[in-house]
């Protein structure tokens, strides 16, 4: 073999050598730079927020059943006099989403507010009267056929008691509560609420202001 053969063969030795060595450097590089990144995306001892810190306050969680209460009311009101199992479907909607509110309001938001507000008082007792009223209509709307003449009429009384009623919480003693109760306090008890919305009776009459 030629010395320039032989020479040209060392230095491809030479040159493959090198190219071998430099490509565990390469790969250490890409390890320690991807590695602490990763790990910068799971810290460790990282807590997830409480309930409590995220849901409605208890207030503005009532008042937004009663938007939903006001939604249907004008729905029935809006339906045609024939329209029978259109005002039976909202009826049977009512039904339920009173009974659920009332009872989170009588469980948990009434002594809440009374205790905080002792000046409520009788607010809350005037309210639970109400919702007595109330509980017994539904119970009559439950049970009626939509075609007779009387349940409209029986529908039209409740509506009335039912805005009367929201319009005394919202404008006379509602705002009383919210200076009384902080604002972690209001969204403690809201969430205290949210929960306790699976637990609320189907019938009118199992509410505790039904049997007073």
């Amino acid at each position: 073999m030629s010395q320039t053969a032989s020479s040209t063969s060392r230095r491809k030795t030479t040159t493959a050598a090198k190219k071998a060595a430099k490509t565990p450097k390469t790969a250490v590089k890409s390890t320690a730079k991807t590695t602490p990144k990763a790990a910068a995306k799971t810290p460790q001892g990282k807590k997830s927020m409480p309930a409590t810190a995220v849901g409605q306050d208890a207030i503005t969680m009532l008042k937004d059943d009663h938007k939903v209460v006001e939604k249907l009311f004008k729905a029935f009101e809006k339906a045609g006099d024939s329209a029978y199992a259109k005002k039976r479907k909202i009826v049977d909607e009512v039904i339920a989403e009173l009974t659920t509110h009332a009872y989170i309001e009588e469980s948990l938001f009434y002594p809440t507010a009374r205790k905080a507000a002792p000046e409520t008082g009788e607010h809350v007792l005037e309210s639970v009267e109400e919702h007595h009223v109330v509980a017994w209509m539904l119970n009559e709307l439950k049970n009626a056929d939509p075609r007779d003449e009387r349940f409209d009429a029986k529908m039209a009384v409740l509506m009335e008691n039912v805005r009367h009623h929201v319009k005394e919480e919202e404008q006379e003693w509602f705002p009383e509560v919210r200076k009384a109760m902080s604002r972690s306090d209001l969204k403690e008890l809201g969430a205290k609420m949210e929960a306790a919305k699976s637990k609320a009776p189907s019938n009118p009459l199992s509410l505790s202001s039904a049997k007073a």
